[in-house]
């Protein structure tokens, strides 16, 4: 049976990585795109659509559909795209929610089944290459580092402020994984001490973690961020780091619930902070972020047991029965 992994092709989603590789060692063929790339698949029929959530009306034929809230919607009015995608999606047969935090913000009522599917780290994370690889060694390495989204909307550039004006330590520096906004590299550039790496490969923007003393953990305050887990903080952890995060409502939520170790400061970080030297933080024990390996995450979610009741069903000729939930 085969899978097709439908997203709005917009972001970056490293579960979408995480779950091919999952789906195949249990033996289906994996796909992936947009509703572009997914219209011109010949295999509908015989398909289970796994939908990374946006905004679908039809879902053109598949055999079993299972929609995915990574996320809840941006921008101004978030709450009412939400409500428009409860009301005006297609329906599916299952429903994966992040957390139950954004399964209780969209309030669905239909009784159609759901499952949690939290985020998770890589498998390899725990087993990066030794630091003396040759190829780890020639990677930027900084006094702080972050990796991920760098926008307005996440106001990440309040934190590129802060550092700015914040009293510097000679030879400190803030190593940046990610692609910024274009305003906010016209802006910033040119700052001492900011290296503006660009985008690399997963594994290489973990290894620049590794290497550098400080992890970074900006997270926004406001819809919908405040309902998701931060992933960095998760891989942060899983690296054994020294982390400093702002006091967003998911870092402290996320530190809370799963013992991860972190200064935890106010919104744009660098504004209050001690210099280098008088940052006192003790390092994460990876072991405590054993099971957050994506292949245990999944496992425990229970949705693969959905897809094989479906797989097993094309093989007997079934109509597919699902089981609604009170």
């Amino acid at each position: 049976m085969k899978v097709f992994i439908l997203h709005p092709g917009k972001a970056n989603y490293p579960e979408i990585t995480a779950y091919t590789a999952f789906l195949v060692r249990h033996g289906f063929e994996v796909f992936e795109g947009d509703s572009v790339v997914y219209a011109r698949f010949p295999f509908k029929a015989e398909c289970v659509l796994w939908c990374i959530m946006g905004f679908y009306r039809a879902h053109d034929g598949a055999r079993f559909v299972i929609h995915d809230y990574r996320s809840l919607s941006l921008g101004q009015l978030a709450w009412v795209k939400d409500g428009i995608k409860r009301s005006f999606n297609a329906k599916p047969q299952l429903r994966v929610f992040q957390n139950e935090r954004m399964h209780d913000a969209m309030g669905f009522r239909d009784r159609i089944p759901s499952a949690l599917l939290p985020m998770g780290v890589p498998d390899w994370i725990f087993n990066l290459d030794d630091e003396q690889d040759a190829v780890a060694q020639a990677l930027p390495a900084g006094r702080f580092c972050y990796i991920g989204e760098m926008s307005r909307e996440r106001g990440f550039d309040k934190v590129l402020a802060a550092w700015r004006a914040a009293p510097r330590e000679t030879g400190e520096s803030f190593v940046l994984v990610g692609r910024p906004e274009p305003d906010i590299y016209e802006a910033f550039r040119h700052t001492p001490g900011l290296e503006f790496v660009g985008r690399v490969p997963q594994a290489d923007a973990l290894r620049i973690v590794r290497r550098s003393d400080y992890a970074i953990c900006y997270f926004p305050y406001h819809r919908p961020h405040c309902f998701q887990t931060p992933t960095k903080l998760l891989e942060y952890a899983a690296l054994g780091k020294k982390i400093i995060c702002n006091d967003a409502p998911s870092n402290v939520l996320a530190c809370a619930e799963l013992d991860i170790r972190s200064l935890v400061t106010g919104p744009a970080i660098f504004d209050g902070l001690p210099p280098a030297s008088r940052i006192a933080i003790e390092n994460n024990d990876p072991r405590r972020l054993r099971g957050l390996e994506w292949t245990s995450v999944i496992e425990r979610s229970g949705v693969l047991s959905h897809i094989e009741a479906a797989r097993l069903a094309r093989q007997r000729h079934e109509p597919l029965r699902v089981e609604h939930s009170a």
